[in-house]
């Protein structure tokens, strides 16, 4: 914006609408510059209309001048115009400059630019805009951790299967077909002419180097005896035993498929700006925004938006009382409705570490001080948990479950507490305080330390006692349930004695060698119940989420999953008949 500090300094001199009498020698002086680049900068704000510059004729007669801006218009206009140049960072700076008021009208004039839009450039390009917070985006499908990563990586890979939670089936997508004879055998044809987003053609071997290079303590891994391409279009894995979940494993977001070449020497590089095969390719990532833009080569139906623009904003921005994204509606009649979020927020003991809590009674003795309902401070998204599962939560009347008496143990010692953290202000601390309350109670004394779920690793955790944590489960509810409990970097798992990882493993092999799901459900509350009676675990609560929908509106699969989060694949607008 030209002459715009100049502006500023006039704002702040002469009073908004006041017209005003001044010379040119004094504009030099508070603009300190010369007579005739002042003549020149004023003629521009009048023309631009930001002031009004009047002389008159006469021996004497001074000029006159009206301003009319503020200092708060002036910032206003600067972060406008930033913001319209994809300056977004300088622009909502500048806005935290301003007072409420015109912070409203900022917020006002910056939702008119988000939502579903159709820009009319050079062609029509149907684009999807909202903001969302800095969440240090991972998107490297081996090491995503967060439900923002996973959410991306579905949109720019794919995967040899597709897991569809609302049909409770596996859909086709780089293989077109999958058998095995006796579980242990699985042959997987590939579609041809999928590419790369560098324009290389996907062949069997890309599959064999995706899964060559998860780490060997990986669940999925361990079974994997070995992988075989007898054809640019086939892959044969051989496991170590009978899995029949295999297939559903390999739905999972971290097994998306991934092209070596582009990370071997530059892993940290592709773990923010990675190529995949999926239906839009990541074309920006970086302090402003995520932008992803369709894949034109894609094998399969092209999605019919075209971009997608998520713009990173200060937490300050995202009003809760809105919807989520903070997206605009089509149209206003959007519906409100709750969805329960699978997983929950727990506690393990660490049944490992020398100590008191190598003893079974103890373990008992101190969850019997922990009371979950005291942790659900919003009672309408918040409810006690008895599992990973809402449903199977919903169901367990604690009114009719059997108190249990245990002897009193010996707690005189102080309980070091891990938390998990997966970004500054987003981490379990508030239920790590309540435990804390919750426990010094019984004169039991306690310490808090935050780790960073970057860092978390079976070594790490044994210099603690109790971890409080949460895991969010993905579409493939049992799968991802399964694979939190064999995960060697969650602090279920580690913390477990032998003989309680013994039972663990047993009973996921019993459910792989299962083709029936209801069993599958039946041997995996087994497990629950077994960790939670063995003081082990201990589920706090689940929570749910107020999303919107729209109704009556041509956009059609707008609404938003139990996460939050729109499945960009899906949206499409309908004809209005």
């Amino acid at each position: 914006m030209k002459y715009i500090e100049h502006l500023k300094i006039l704002a702040k001199h002469f009073k908004k609408n006041m017209e005003t009498e001044t010379t040119v020698a004094e504009l030099k002086n508070l603009l300190c510059c010369s007579d005739r680049h002042v003549k020149t900068v004023v003629a521009y704000l009048h023309k631009t209309d930001f002031i009004h510059w009047k002389t008159q004729q006469g021996r004497g007669k001074k000029p006159k001048i009206t301003v009319y801006v503020s200092l708060e218009d002036i910032i206003l206009l600067q972060a406008k115009y930033l913001v319209e140049k994809g300056h977004y960072q300088r622009g909502f700076e500048y806005v935290q400059l301003l007072g409420l008021i015109k912070q409203q009208e900022f917020q006002q004039w910056f939702d008119a630019s988000l939502g579903l839009i159709e820009e009319k450039d050079n062609k029509s390009i149907d684009l999807l805009r909202y903001t969302f917070y800095e969440t240090r985006l991972i998107l490297d499908p081996l090491y995503i951790m967060s439900r923002h990563d996973a959410h991306i990586v579905q949109q720019v890979f794919d995967k040899l299967l597709e897991y569809d939670s609302a049909a409770d089936k596996l859909l086709p997508r780089i293989a077109s077909h999958w058998e095995s004879l006796d579980g242990k055998k699985w042959v997987f044809y590939l579609q041809k002419g999928v590419k790369f987003h560098n324009g290389r053609e996907l062949t069997s071997e890309d599959i064999k180097n995706t899964f060559q290079r998860f780490p060997e303590n990986d669940p999925i891994k361990k079974n994997i005896k070995s992988i075989e391409t007898p054809s640019l279009y086939i892959v044969v894995f051989y496991l170590t035993e009978v899995n029949y979940l295999f297939p559903n494993s390999l739905s999972n977001n971290k097994f998306s498929i991934v092209p070596i070449e582009e990370i071997e020497g530059k892993s940290e590089t592709f773990k923010t700006h990675p190529i995949g095969t999926g239906p839009y390719r990541l074309s920006r990532h970086d302090k402003e925004m995520v932008r992803l833009d369709v894949f034109d080569q894609y094998y399969r139906s092209r999605p019919w938006l075209d971009r997608v623009e998520i713009i990173k904003t200060p937490t300050s921005f995202h009003n809760e009382k809105k919807h989520p994204l903070l997206l605009q509606s089509p149209n206003d009649s959007w519906r409100e409705r709750s969805v329960n979020e699978e997983g929950g927020t727990y506690i393990s003991i660490n049944c490992r570490k020398k100590g008191p809590f190598l003893k079974k009674e103890v373990r008992k003795q101190l969850l019997s001080f922990i009371h979950p309902e005291e942790f659900c401070l919003n009672p309408d998204n918040e409810i006690v948990a008895h599992s990973f599962l809402t449903e199977k939560s919903k169901k367990i009347n604690k009114q009719n479950e059997i108190e249990v008496k245990h002897e009193t143990a010996d707690l005189n010692f102080e309980i070091k507490i891990a938390v998990q953290q997966i970004r500054p202000d987003a981490n379990h601390i508030r239920e790590a305080l309540i435990l804390q309350n919750q426990l010094a109670a019984h004169q039991i004394r306690t310490t808090i330390q935050t780790i960073d779920i970057n860092d978390m690793h079976p070594s790490l955790f044994q210099n603690y006692d109790l971890f409080v944590g949460g895991i969010a489960l993905g579409e493939n509810k049992l799968l991802s349930a399964l694979l939190a409990f064999q995960s060697p970097t969650l602090n279920i798992m580690p913390f477990a004695t032998g003989e309680m990882k013994q039972f663990v493993d047993e009973h996921i092999n019993q459910i792989k060698k299962s083709k029936c799901a209801a069993t599958q459900w039946k041997i995996y509350f087994k497990i629950e119940k077994y960790l939670t009676e063995n003081g082990l675990i201990l589920f706090l609560k689940h929570r749910s989420h107020k999303i919107y929908e729209p109704k009556n509106s041509p956009y059609q699969n707008i609404k938003l999953n139990e996460n939050g989060r729109i499945d960009y694949r899906k949206v499409w607008r309908k004809y209005n008949m």
